[in-house]
């Protein structure tokens, strides 16, 4: 008699990184094994602390994956497998976001819940997405294409934003302060090509546009969609924003937010739940953002990124709502009939946002962030808070003697979180805020 195939899920990797330890402990209380295709990283020994927490797995020949690696994959783990027997892929994931249409597509043959490829391009092209929410009603944003050699006539008392047509980590968003400033977009471009690390994430188009600054408070909802309803399980309010030359980084964030009314964030949830239905987007995590423009009382999405939220976001979830983002991801993907109508119970019950409409929030987060100077390299870092003011989570990206990226993006050094009185939330800001800047410390030489 034939063994069964093992079940398992495919994680499609960038560059050796990725959720391995956290999908590997969930996957491993559902029976399920993980398997990973990754592309190949700039060093060798970066893949080897995920090997740990794989079933299985294959490392291209290639800083990026394409389709024809995802195929050959797919069909190399059905042959072979824990004795012998081969896997039963049941879904695939990408924490990244360069392969989430190459997630889709996978889970589309596979038969497991998922976005369409088609609502996820649109999602992931702001320049469409701009003006397909402005033909809807849902957004009163002008914006325009920025081709090469061509600048629209813009509207000198309007505040314009810069940004690329797909992008991450902040890449090259910033205030155009003149007109004059758009000769450098060729060499920013030509960042975008060279940044080995990011390049994927751009899936190949390197245009930028240009849209109407909103002015007002950001928010991100860390959102999970099943059945194209659509599930707030955090909200961030983005209490910390530096606005560089070429880029904006994002200091620090706090969940709940503080600065609005909470019937003004309700209606902001409300508001991007509208906008991921008409988008078309029935499945997956998103981290959408979104502004509060003061002036005309409404909102505006920002960017839908068909993932989950950056740096200490999926930990910060975790600490307000007892749940996981990639938990909660995988359950969609993996959930049959029977079992999603228990699922939108456990969304409902998780979610921040019902929390907040229920009046029982109890729990805060606060965490940071630090960045470095684009081209330097790295002497000394260090984060030495007291013992009483020591955050729960604690992450130093580099170390003595790393070359720091030579890229107009974020190039973080350090996140650091802390669970805090919700009661005391503003004053936790504060205070949090001296203390990252009397006990951080970064040299260059």
């Amino acid at each position: 008699m034939t063994a069964a195939a093992a079940p398992a899920v495919l994680l499609l990797m960038h560059q050796g990184n990725s959720f391995t330890k956290e999908a590997g402990e969930i996957l491993a209380r559902r029976g399920i094994a993980l398997l990973a295709l990754s592309s190949r990283p700039a060093k060798e020994d970066v893949f080897e602390k995920s090997k740990a927490h794989l079933a299985d797995w294959i490392v291209t020949e290639h800083p990026r994956l394409s389709r024809a690696d995802v195929a050959d994959a797919v069909g190399i783990f059905r042959d072979r497998g824990s004795r012998d027997h081969g896997y039963d892929i049941r879904a695939a994931i990408a924490t990244f976001e360069g392969y989430r249409l190459l997630m889709a597509e996978l889970n589309r043959e596979l038969g497991a819940q998922d976005s369409s490829p088609e609502s996820l391009r649109l999602a992931l092209d702001k320049h469409r997405l701009r003006q397909f929410l402005f033909d809807c009603g849902l957004s009163a944003v002008r914006c325009h294409l920025l081709s090469d050699g061509h600048v629209p006539e813009l509207d000198p008392t309007v505040t314009w934003f810069v940004k690329p047509v797909r992008g991450a980590s902040s890449f090259a968003t910033f205030i155009l302060r003149d007109v004059a400033d758009l000769k450098d977009l060729p060499s920013i471009r030509e960042q975008m090509r060279s940044d080995r690390k990011m390049s994927a994430i751009f899936m190949d188009r390197y245009d930028f546009l240009v849209e109407e600054y909103v002015e007002g408070p950001e928010f991100s909802f860390e959102t999970v969609v099943t059945d194209g309803i659509a599930y707030h399980i955090g909200v961030h309010e983005k209490a910390r924003v530096e606005r560089q030359e070429r880029t904006t980084l994002e200091g620090m964030s706090i969940s709940p937010p503080v600065c609005i009314d909470p019937a003004i964030v309700l209606e902001g949830a409300q508001f991007v739940s509208e906008c991921l239905s008409a988008i078309g987007l029935r499945a997956g995590a998103f981290h959408v953002e979104a502004k509060y423009w003061t002036d005309r009382k409404r909102w505006e999405v920002i960017e839908v990124n068909p993932r989950m939220g950056g740096s200490l976001i999926n930990a910060s979830v975790q600490a307000v709502t007892g749940s996981s983002m990639l938990e909660l991801w995988l359950d969609t993907l993996l959930a049959d009939d029977a079992g999603r109508g228990r699922l939108r119970n456990r969304l409902r019950e998780v979610s921040q946002i019902e929390a907040l409409r229920e009046g029982r929030n109890r729990k805060a987060t606060v965490f940071l962030s630090k960045y470095g100077e684009k081209g330097r390299t790295v002497e000394a870092i260090e984060f030495t808070p007291p013992d009483r003011m020591k955050p729960e989570i604690l992450n130093i990206h580099v170390e003595r003697g790393t070359e720091l990226e030579n890229s107009d993006r974020a190039i973080c050094l350090m996140d650091a979180l802390w669970q805090v009185d919700c009661a005391d939330l503003r004053n936790e800001v504060e205070r949090l805020d001296r203390l990252a800047d009397e006990h951080f410390r970064v040299q260059y030489r």
